[in-house]
């Protein structure tokens, strides 16, 4: 494994922040537990059904990110930690220290995004040293 013992360290207390982050917003959710409005003008109800939707959109996202986090934690326990599933290159310690959950390099992410978005136009692999652009 290319990552240092204390690498590891701060991706796991990366990890453990964001998850502790969206484990305190959730409580935070229950507690307000916000109901839309049904009494009002039409403006007041459409407004507070909109408010409604976000947040539902929001508590989903949260719970995804939550399970990739969780997925992540397993994950470095594994030996192919730190590496792209996609290329098998390293990701690379920046990237897993700000997108701990992160599974593909920068390189493949952006080329799967813009797949997605139907405008794909690969990117050039940069080479590790000189003896890779030969």
């Amino acid at each position: 494994m290319y990552l240092t013992e204390e690498q590891l360290a701060a991706i796991k207390e990366a990890l453990n922040v964001q998850r502790d982050a969206i484990l305190y917003k959730s409580q935070s959710w229950i507690e307000d537990d916000f109901e839309p409005e049904v009494k009002g003008d039409e403006a007041d109800i459409a407004n507070s059904e909109g408010i409604a939707l976000t947040l539902d959109r929001l508590q989903s996202r949260d719970i995804r990110l939550l399970k990739k986090l969780e997925e992540a934690i397993r994950w470095m326990d594994d030996e192919d930690f730190g590496y792209c599933e996609n290329c098998s290159d390293e990701i690379g310690f920046k990237r897993l220290l700000a997108r701990p959950a992160a599974r593909m390099c920068i390189e493949c992410k952006q080329n799967q995004e813009q797949v997605e978005r139907g405008y794909y136009h690969p990117r050039r692999r940069k080479p590790r040293n000189e003896e890779d652009e030969i």
